[in-house]
């Protein structure tokens, strides 16, 4: 059974086939990179006790704006936590049919994204800072991570069901019809939604 985890980066999952793009992945195929690494200032101390420990070697690349290398209806389930945001809408969309295609019958995709609706809640006009932060984004470097559109409960509906999903719900944390929901979910202020196949 395949349980595809789609945008890891450090938090693979055990039972899971984990996958990013990140080039920590290709670091960690290289015994000493690392070491080199970190000692000469590129990496931090976190990162590199990451891959001390092979936390990266637990993950596979998939850039999911392509063509998955899966077969069609190959795949249990699809868990895609804080990702689609990083995409533009037509190329979020593009994943969303991919994850679609790849989805054996009655497979679920459960995805975790920020709130639209909670952002545009916290805009204070005698303090706009926090808002302006989560919607631009200033701090992060380059534009694997940046986000790039938002969803609320109603678009992000909209966006499965246009990639061919027709149950699409929203659903808590922690609750759901994904395989182990339990334990996957870690971003409580997340909007979870999950579509079946």
């Amino acid at each position: 059974m395949i349980k595809l985890h789609i945008g890891c980066f450090d938090v693979p999952l055990d039972g899971w086939y984990n996958t990013d793009i990140t080039p920590h992945i290709f670091i960690a195929r290289i015994s000493f990179l690392a070491k080199v690494l970190h000692a000469i200032g590129v990496m931090d101390q976190t990162r590199f006790w990451q891959h001390r420990d092979g936390v990266f070697r637990k993950v596979h690349y998939l850039d999911a704006v392509k063509r998955f290398p899966l077969a069609n209806d190959s795949v249990e389930a699809v868990y895609c936590s804080h990702v689609l945001y990083n995409f533009s809408r037509p190329r979020a969309l593009f994943c969303v049919k991919e994850v679609y295609r790849v989805l054996k019958p009655r497979g679920v995709f459960r995805v975790a994204v920020i709130d639209l609706d909670t952002i545009v809640e916290s805009y204070d006009p005698v303090h706009p800072e926090y808002f302006l932060d989560v919607i631009y984004q200033p701090t992060i470097k380059g534009g694997k991570n940046h986000m790039c559109w938002s969803y609320n409960a109603n678009s992000l509906k909209a966006l499965l069901q246009e990639g061919g999903f027709t149950t699409v719900e929203r659903v808590e944390l922690g609750k759901g019809k994904c395989p182990d929901v339990e334990r996957i979910d870690y971003r409580p202020s997340s909007l979870f939604m999950e579509g079946i196949k």
